[in-house]
């Protein structure tokens, strides 16, 4: 009688031995790459927790914030004499020396002009003559480019009465009977015969036409009769 064994799974290996080294050197492969991986894992897990636990530090320099304090400045008022007013006219009088040179017929007329134009604000100088012939209407001069000048120039001529008097630039050198005469004066008014003797407020304010004509008396030429 024949006996028959149970035949027990051979390993492929065993079956076939010419394959068992390979085997073995792909399992030593593999777990090679499993330590290795297990390896960078650890390194990679240990960067991460130095990264997070890594502080920057960073050095902040105390700020002091300077406070620049300006000094006080004390700046002593300045006084300037305030317009004056002219009619309906604000007169400049500040800012330039009058002179006046009498141009009029009447003797004496230009030092009583500088009298009233002083009584008004105006800084004025000596008066003195003009060498034009005698004018009928006044001219006023100013240092051209002078602005200042200019301006005080304008406002004589306001407080002169206005009208068809001009204001000009003053030539150079000026025309006086001794240009010296005009020293640190920047306007100049050559007084005509239309001002002479005359008060800013009658030049700025004149009267009325008299009309002589108006309350005459009437004579009687009848002469009476004789008693009989």
């Amino acid at each position: 009688m024949t006996s028959v064994g149970v035949v027990e799974p051979v390993d492929a290996a065993l079956r076939n031995p010419s394959n068992l080294p390979s085997r073995r050197r792909a399992a030593a492969m593999i777990g090679a790459s499993a330590a290795l991986l297990l390896t960078l894992s650890a390194c990679g897990g240990d960067d991460d927790d130095d990264a997070s636990s890594s502080t920057t530090s960073t050095t902040v320099a105390d700020v002091v914030e300077l406070t620049t304090v300006a000094p006080t400045v004390t700046v002593a008022p300045v006084t300037t004499a305030p317009p004056v007013e002219s009619g309906d006219a604000t007169l400049v009088t500040d800012g330039a020396t009058v002179v006046v040179a009498n141009a009029s017929g009447v003797e004496g007329a230009a030092g009583r002009m500088s009298t009233e134009l002083t009584a008004a604000g105006f800084a004025t100088g000596d008066a003195t003559n003009s060498n034009e012939s005698q004018l009928n209407t006044s001219k006023i001069y100013y240092a051209a480019g002078d602005a200042q000048a200019q301006a005080v120039a304008e406002s004589l001529k306001s407080a002169l009465g206005g009208g068809d008097i001009e204001v000009l630039e003053l030539p150079d050198p000026a025309p006086l009977t001794d240009p010296a005469s005009i020293g640190a004066g920047t306007v100049l008014v050559a007084m005509g015969n239309d001002v002479a003797d005359q008060t800013l407020d009658e030049l700025q304010n004149p009267a009325a036409p008299v009309d002589t004509t108006a309350g005459e008396a009437t004579t009687d030429s009848t002469e009476p009769s004789a008693d009989g």
